[in-house]
């Protein structure tokens, strides 16, 4: 019962964090992403010369960012094994064929010199976590799954999270870039952190006692 009470409790922050993050993106949305739906933004002049690049990459990411919970829910998992390994699937080819590679390209090509050496590594990073993560699946490596897994969707959230100050910050170059390294470190070491978290706050079974036989 303990363990049950446990796993439901690893459940409820699991899902707490997601629907958090789902809050940010529609934040995001109403504050960055105007420009979808509004011809007179002037965001599309800064996209102009990239925007058929940032269809695709665009496109690519946003399946990720909503494939993303599925691949962590493990009665899914348990239940629908087919559907698990097929948005798995989608998942890693989303960024690995697409987002990943073409954020690459934009990043060297489009954006200011401050933040390419970021942009390289945050592509690079991004497409790396997800390759040993699905590498690490086929092996049967479940637990190293997990953790890659939790930092390739890591790398996901980047987008989101670097944007969520927008309505409050006026940006320059080199502060942008200090946040965008700030959120690459975050990717790779807070799913460690997390689980190192878990495992030393997890109750300690009490040892058996063996008793010699006379």
């Amino acid at each position: 019962m303990a363990v049950g009470m446990a796993q439901a409790g690893r459940d409820y922050m699991k899902w707490a964090f997601f629907a958090a993050m789902a809050a940010c993106v529609a934040w995001v949305a109403f504050i960055d992403e105007r420009f979808l739906v509004l011809r007179s933004d002037p965001e599309w002049r800064h996209i102009a010369r990239f925007r058929w690049w940032l269809l695709p990459h665009g496109l690519a990411g946003a399946a990720a960012l909503l494939i993303g919970p599925l691949q962590f829910s493990e009665s899914l998992r348990r239940r629908r094994p087919r559907l698990h390994r097929l948005t798995g699937r989608i998942y890693v080819g989303a960024i690995c064929l697409v987002a990943a590679p073409i954020g690459l390209y934009m990043g060297i090509s489009f954006e200011p010199k401050a933040i390419r050496i970021e942009q390289m590594f945050q592509a690079g990073f991004w497409w790396l976590t997800t390759a040993v993560a699905f590498v690490s699946i086929l092996n049967r490596q479940i637990e190293r799954h997990k953790l890659w897994m939790m930092r390739s969707y890591g790398f996901c959230l980047v987008f989101i999270l670097s944007r969520m100050p927008d309505a409050f910050i006026k940006w320059n170059d080199q502060l942008l870039a200090d946040v965008l390294w700030s959120l690459v470190v975050a990717a790779l070491v807070a799913p460690d952190l997390a689980l190192t978290a878990r495992d030393l706050f997890r109750r300690r079974r009490p040892t058996p006692v063996v008793t010699a036989r006379s």
